[in-house]
This record gives C-alpha cells, structure tokens and sequence, in this order.
C-alpha cells in the first residue's frame, strides 16, 4: 500500500480542492522585506506552495515516486494538502482510506478509455474546462 499512499500524495498536491487557507497574525511577524502587522489575516495557497520548483522538481508532471520514503501524514510548509497545525484536518486518514479503496476498485474490477477532453487549467486549482470524458467498462474476468 505504499506506493498507493504515494499516488494519492501526488494527487492531492496537484489537485488539491483548498483555495486558501486563513490564519491570523497573532504578532508582528517580519517576512523577506515585508512586514505583516499583528491581527492581520494571512492567506496561505496550496495549490501554490505545492507547484513550487525550488522544493518540487518538475512540479507539474504527476510522479508518485516523488514521495518515496518521505512522510505525508502531518502538514509541512511544503505540503499542506490537508492543512496544517492546530487546524490539521481531523478526516485526513479517513480521506485517504477512502481513496485507497475507491482505487483500489477502480483498478482491479474496471478498465477505461479517454473519449474527449482533459485540458487542465490552473486558476489556481485544478480544472477541466471542458470536462474529461471516459468510458468505463467492467473487467473480464478469465477463469
């Protein structure tokens, strides 16, 4: 299941579902040339941070490998797909079961083709203008 756990990380850094995520400063805080004031909100973008060349190489091809032997089961300021800190998503292990058995299925009892469609766009999510079209069939099985 590694490996499966890996395709998901991937998955959820290039398409993560969280715009932003809001945290207040609690004090000032000096960032490069900036200052931020005390009780100012501060949006954090995954989607962002996940694309960041300097940490991601390549980080717009879809590599699961990226994640080998790294640990994606608590947030990073280079992966926050589910948040991070106090405020770290209570349903992360349960999402992630949730995809490993949705997979799971998919791959062992259905085949599918492309029909149409599948260009991406990033505003900053992940999206398919104009849809991404597949026909899914059942497996036969031989026996």
């Amino acid at each position: 299941m590694k490996f499966t756990f890996q395709f998901i990380s991937e998955t959820v850094r290039l398409a993560n579902i969280v715009p932003g995520i809001f945290r207040k400063a609690m004090r000032e805080i000096k960032f490069k040339e900036y200052t931020i004031p005390a009780g100012w909100a501060v949006m954090v973008c995954p989607p962002a941070v996940h694309l960041e060349p300097t940490r991601y190489s390549n980080p717009l091809d879809f590599d699961p490998w990226r994640w080998e032997g790294i640990d994606t089961n608590s947030a990073s300021r280079n992966f926050m797909a589910f948040g991070g800190g106090m405020r770290y998503c209570v349903g992360t292990d349960f999402t992630k079961l949730q995809m490993a058995v949705f997979l799971h299925c998919l791959l062992t009892n259905y085949k599918w083709k492309a029909i149409k469609g599948g260009q991406i766009l990033r505003t900053p999510g992940l999206q398919f203008p104009n849809g991404y079209h597949i026909q899914v069939s059942k497996k036969i099985r031989q026996g």
